[in-house]
């Protein structure tokens, strides 16, 4: 009896994960990941009326840190202007395509999707 629960519910979770995974609004979901050597110590982005963002980072990124970071439920643009700042006065400022991406990279000398 034990073996027929533990196999339905195997079943039951194998078909229904792949559509809770699809519908859970991960599409606006990236991490963050400074591979710079100083700290990542503010994140904006443009709205979409043309005004930047609050500042996303609570706390700095360290350098070889990540950050899972979300844009809102409903922000369904691709490209988005994006500023990273760096606690050496150094910056990023430039167009961002997020559809599909997983991670942001930083490094000292730029930024790009994978």
């Amino acid at each position: 009896m034990k073996s027929f629960a533990a196999t339905a519910a195997l079943c039951a979770a194998l078909f229904i994960a792949p559509a809770a995974q699809a519908n859970d609004g991960d599409d606006n979901a990236f991490v963050l990941i400074n591979k710079s050597t100083v700290d990542a110590i503010q994140f904006f982005t443009k709205r979409k009326d043309g005004s930047w963002s609050k500042d996303w980072l609570k706390m700095p990124v360290k350098p070889a840190a990540t950050r899972s970071l979300k844009f809102f439920e409903g922000d369904e643009r691709c490209e988005v202007q994006t500023r990273i700042v760096f606690s050496d006065g150094s910056e990023f400022d430039s167009p961002v395509d997020y559809c599909g991406v997983t991670n942001l990279v930083v490094t000292d000398k730029n930024m790009f999707t994978q």
